[in-house]
């Protein structure tokens, strides 16, 4: 049996010595004597392999050291330990490799100089500079937009934002704010298509797409995309004319509505807006049979015939009317 030159210790495997005299006389592992980090100053990310990473310095570094680690063939790595130099020179680690060398458990250690250099990634270049490749803008047919869809739509941009904090182009490079809407301009194509989507998907509307080119690269046209979304010109709440009905709006999203005269569901196709939910006034049925339901007028207080709804009704009901085209509509207080 082959013994080791140094302790005498037999050796079984393919080294010239024993595991430990090996480990202290020859180089199991290699590492960088300087490992440099690089971080963004404006937001904080790391390059990490040719990538900018929202991750924390700890993670950086392990990825770095990683990085830069080579381990001879017979030494199976089983951790890695990564700690401040104990003597707390500021910048240094000691890196500590546990595992097994030729069938023998050892530990190695080497210290590196941890250094992080300034860089301003792509994202916040672009951003700085106004770079965009979308535009979505927010429109609503016949009507200002409400706070409400705006709230809506703040929280969509910032949910989609978040889940694409390491796309390079996650950005918004200006909020323009314009009497009939208002314009978000993008870094990505894509995050505008995708925050349009969604935008009409959860106020209703449609998506009106164009684009335009901005400038050739590598002898190819680059575009500039534009998303209007169109949110529809009622609201819930809202009554509205369809196919000659008259409906209360149940969903703005799903462009729902309910027939008043029959209570049936209604798919709103092209609906006329007859009031807004807020010019809908309060009243109290006073007397009501099989076909004709009483009510007060709301302004004059006049006794006034209404079109029945199909909904049981008793008088001193509170109910809500409207009237159009010479016709008073009873609306039951639930659907307002």
């Amino acid at each position: 049996m082959k013994r080791c030159p140094v302790c005498g210790k037999p050796v079984e495997g393919n080294l010239e010595m024993c595991p430990e005299c090996y480990a202290e006389r020859r180089e199991v592992f290699r590492l960088e004597d300087i490992i440099e980090l690089v971080k963004c100053p404006r937001c904080e990310f790391f390059k990490v392999r040719g990538r900018w990473k929202d991750i924390p310095f700890e993670d950086a570094l392990i990825e770095a050291v990683y990085a830069s680690l080579r381990v001879i063939p017979e030494f199976e790595v089983e951790d890695v330990f990564i700690s401040p130099l104990a003597r707390g020179e500021v910048g240094k680690y000691v890196v500590r490799l546990e595992g097994s060398l030729d069938g023998e458990f050892i530990s190695v250690e080497k210290v590196a100089e941890v250094r992080v250099k300034r860089e301003v990634c792509k994202r916040c270049s672009r951003e700085a500079g106004g770079y965009y490749e979308s535009i979505v803008q927010i429109r609503a047919d016949s009507r200002e937009i409400s706070e409400e869809e705006l709230e809506v739509v703040r929280g969509i941009i910032e949910r989609v934002l978040e889940r694409e904090r390491e796309n390079q182009k996650a950005f918004i490079s200006k909020i323009v704010e314009r009497r009939e809407g208002i314009d978000y301009y993008f870094g990505d194509r894509n995050i505008g298509k995708k925050i349009s989507r969604l935008i009409a998907d959860e106020l209703g509307g449609k998506i009106i797409e164009s684009k335009k080119i901005h400038t050739r690269r590598d002898g190819q046209d680059v575009y500039r995309f534009t998303y209007a979304v169109r949110l529809p010109a009622y609201r819930k709440g809202d009554i509205v004319e369809e196919n000659g009905k008259i409906c209360v709006v149940t969903s703005q999203k799903l462009g729902k509505a309910v027939s008043l005269d029959s209570g049936e569901t209604v798919n709103l196709r092209n609906p006329k807006l007859i009031a807004r939910k807020k010019e809908v006034r309060e009243s109290v049925v006073v007397n009501c049979d099989e076909f004709v339901v009483e009510v007060l007028h709301p302004i004059t207080q006049e006794v006034v015939q209404a079109v029945k709804p199909k909904i049981d009704l008793k008088p001193g009901d509170t109910v809500f009317v409207v009237e159009y085209n010479d016709s008073v509509y009873v609306i039951p207080k639930e659907l307002v």
